[in-house]
């Protein structure tokens, strides 16, 4: 899958939200098979999700204020507005539903983040492992492709999260690579002039509905990893693949 061997990276990156959380749905689905009424009563538990995580308060990070904005594009938006219109497959209605979503930029913020070195080299005891089989249990061990068979247009991290890794792939990631977003959703975070600035930008992710509304992609392949983890790309195909809260 890899394009270059002088160019091999992979982006991990897990932010834990200090923000109000955005999971808030708590409703399961046996498979695709989704009612009207299901896929109404999500989508609308989905919008008060949205909006709860956009009011939230991005003071309450851990992120300094500072009066210049390095890495960032003065010129952008903090925040792009959009209606975004949706209709699921096999629904017995041949009405759309609309949603209006906020999207974070990561440009024009009061934010900046100092580098900070981390170790990520760990000795662990040689007599006994440090961990238990409960210590890698989820916290919802049910299959993923019920929880992903309803769109969630929101974001689980908050924005001064979004603007920090907004500004690290930005710094990071050079014009003209192929890029592969994995466990992808409706945003990547990528700065906004990468659509225009890399030559691909690929994506997999769990619901195809909400990889169609991201805009910064050059194509995309609904697929859940769990069961079929071979990705549908072939060698050397990419510079940069990125991986995020997922």
């Amino acid at each position: 899958m890899w394009k270059n061997p002088s160019f091999r990276r992979v982006v991990l990156v897990a932010i834990t939200a200090t923000g109000s959380s955005s999971l808030a749905l708590g409703l399961q689905y046996g498979g695709n098979d989704i009612s009207r009424f299901k896929f109404l009563s999500s989508a609308a538990a989905t919008f008060v999700s949205s909006a709860s995580m956009i009011g939230a308060n991005p003071a309450s990070c851990n992120a300094k204020d500072a009066a210049s904005k390095e890495g960032s594009i003065k010129n952008n938006p903090r925040y792009i507005d959009q209606e975004l219109e949706m209709q699921m497959d096999g629904i017995d209605n041949p009405r759309k539903r609309g949603m209006l979503v906020q999207r974070f930029t990561g440009d024009s913020t009061p934010y900046s983040f100092p580098v900070t070195p981390v170790r990520l080299v760990k000795e662990w005891p040689k007599d006994k492992p440090p961990f238990e089989d409960r210590d890698f249990e989820r916290q919802d061990e049910n299959d993923d492709g019920s929880f992903y068979a309803v769109p969630r247009l929101v974001y689980h991290i908050d924005e001064p999260a979004v603007a920090s890794l907004t500004q690290y792939y930005r710094n990071n990631i050079s014009a003209g690579s192929d890029i592969l977003d994995i466990c992808s959703s409706w945003v990547s975070h990528y700065p906004l002039e990468f659509p225009k600035t890399m030559k691909r930008i690929s994506a997999t992710g769990m619901n195809p509905l909400e990889l169609k509304f991201n805009d910064q992609l050059t194509d995309f392949e609904g697929r859940n990893l769990n069961k079929d983890p071979k990705l549908p790309y072939k060698d050397n195909s990419f510079d940069v693949v990125t991986c995020v809260v997922s």
